[in-house]
């Protein structure tokens, strides 16, 4: 979806302008923080599920729940607010978001030996931001601020895995390896509020939470597959999301074209995939006042 700078000035402006006017002054800061968010990539989370949903669906044994999803990630930020006014402050930060699921494996059995499939996927997303906050004192200790940002997300994805058959009195074998690298530039906009507690003239706890958008898709790279110990050549790779309908059991399938899937049936709605880290956030750190 194309995005709309002009309405995410609009939205900063009437964060500003609807808060009430109060005493005291904005002055120059930095901020450092560390904490956590919910996030939610569908289109992946959707693929592991219906990963082992198909191979149960065709009379696989598998033991285990499954693998397993993706739902949060870590982040760190430094952020300089400077000041425009008594209340206004215009700030830019730089920052770094993590999520990771890694030895992510799972094995099915099936009427002569086993099939072990193991899976990693990581992302790492570097964030910088440019929005406006609003001082609203609350006591001689505590400080509310408003703020809103639009946000620049440069993104990573990655993917290794393996497909392991261990064949009645046989030692194990590698059939299958990959490795998928791509990565994705988006823009997007975070809405939150702030709480700093003074620890004295030049020094606050701050503690801020809030609500990030950031859809980040357009993932393109390379990719490599290994068959039975053979790797082949890396190749050109752009992350796409696809319904894949198998009629014979029937039903239909949420895939990603990661190296080791492979379409069964009818491929519908193919699309760019999206590594959604859109979600709640909150963190904890220190801002030093100048």
């Amino acid at each position: 979806m194309p995005s709309r700078p002009k309405a995410w000035i609009r939205v900063l402006a009437v964060v500003v302008c609807a808060l009430p006017a109060l005493a005291g002054e904005e002055r120059f800061s930095l901020r450092l923080s560390y904490g956590a968010a919910r996030i939610s990539p569908s289109d992946l989370n959707e693929f592991l599920g219906d990963f082992v949903r198909w191979r149960r669906d065709i009379g696989y044994a598998l033991p285990d729940s499954g693998l397993k999803t993706l739902n949060g990630s870590d982040e760190f930020e430094a952020a300089v607010s400077v000041p425009l006014g008594t209340r206004v402050s215009v700030f830019a930060s730089i920052g770094r978001i993590g999520a990771a699921r890694t030895g992510n494996d799972i094995e099915a059995g099936v009427w002569n030996g086993t099939y072990t499939y193991t899976r990693n996927d990581t992302i790492r997303a570097t964030i910088a931001r440019l929005g406006l906050s609003y001082a609203v004192p609350l006591s001689r200790v505590l400080t509310l601020r408003p703020h809103a940002s639009i946000d620049g997300y440069w993104t990573t994805f990655h993917d290794d895995g393996s497909e392991i058959s261990t064949w009645t009195e046989q030692t194990p074998s590698t059939d299958l390896a990959w490795t998928a690298d791509v990565k994705a530039f988006n823009l997007g906009w975070t809405l939150g509020a702030s709480l700093d507690v003074a620890l004295g003239s030049r020094l606050s706890l701050s503690i801020d939470a809030g609500w990030r958008n950031a859809r980040t898709t357009g993932f393109d790279g390379t990719s490599m597959e290994t068959d039975y110990g053979q790797p082949a050549e890396t190749a050109h790779f752009r992350l796409f999301s696809y319904n894949d309908y198998v009629d014979w059991v029937p039903a239909t399938y949420r895939e990603l074209n990661l190296p080791g899937s492979y379409a069964q049936g009818v491929v519908r709605g193919l699309r760019d995939a999206v590594i959604d880290l859109s979600g709640v956030y909150a963190t904890a750190g220190l801002k030093i006042f100048f």
